[in-house]
């Protein structure tokens, strides 16, 4: 996790921004399910359905149809139009939309935006941004937020146009993510990290750690005592 010498205040904080995907719900799974499935229909090798499977998990973070590129072009010798990339986005949001209708947010999430309702707060993700506005107001949820923004975007220039905005430094920003292109984004914007139900993703990243919003909301509470 991380010692109480290296956390920042997070309760001077003044802006918080939180990737959607893995931190704000648990779609992973989902998400990698729902992605094979759509390339079975282009494969029927394990093989090769597993090495697409392994370069979706490696590009969390990044733009949804820069990935469906990479994976025809790389894997499957093919090269898309715009357009059928944009299809094959749409089919694969379909999908995902059935299976994640009664998801919930990630544990102790509510109770952390209400520890902190005086603080600013954003979304930036590398999922489509119709998606993610479409789950976020499913789940009831617009209303915690100054800003939502989906992919595709840079994740360290929309963090720093957040900034230049609301005219606060970068250690006055914290941002919450669950992979390792996250904390880069963070990092390279200048601004906090902290990292979210990642599992091992950011083994290799030297960040501050929790499994959910519940246990930092414990750490916290500890850190002020």
């Amino acid at each position: 996790m991380t010692s109480n010498s290296d956390y920042t205040n997070i309760f001077e904080t003044k802006i918080m921004v939180f990737d959607f995907d893995g931190v704000i719900i648990d779609s992973t799974e989902v998400k990698v399910d729902e992605y094979r499935n759509l390339f079975s229909q282009f494969t029927k090798n394990e093989a090769t359905l597993n090495e697409i499977i392994n370069i979706y998990r490696n590009s969390a973070g990044i733009p949804r149809e820069t990935t469906l590129k990479k994976v025809f072009k790389e894997v499957l010798g093919k090269t898309l139009s715009n357009q059928e990339v944009e299809n094959l986005s749409l089919d694969y949001s379909k999908q995902i939309f059935q299976r994640l209708e009664a998801i919930e947010p990630l544990k102790g999430f509510l109770e952390y935006l209400a520890i902190h309702k005086e603080i600013n707060k954003h979304i930036i993700s590398g999922a489509p941004n119709s998606d993610v506005s479409y789950l976020i107001k499913k789940l009831n949820l617009t209303k915690y937020f100054k800003s939502i923004k989906g992919g595709p975007l840079n994740k360290k220039n929309a963090i720093t146009n957040i900034r230049n905005l609301a005219q606060v430094k970068a250690q006055d920003i914290v941002y919450f993510g669950d992979q390792k292109n996250d904390c880069i984004a963070a990092k390279s914007a200048g601004v906090d990290f902290i990292g979210i139900n990642a599992g091992s993703n950011l083994d290799t990243m030297e960040c501050k750690k929790f499994p959910d919003f519940e246990k930092l909301i414990a750490y916290e509470m500890a850190d002020r005592l």
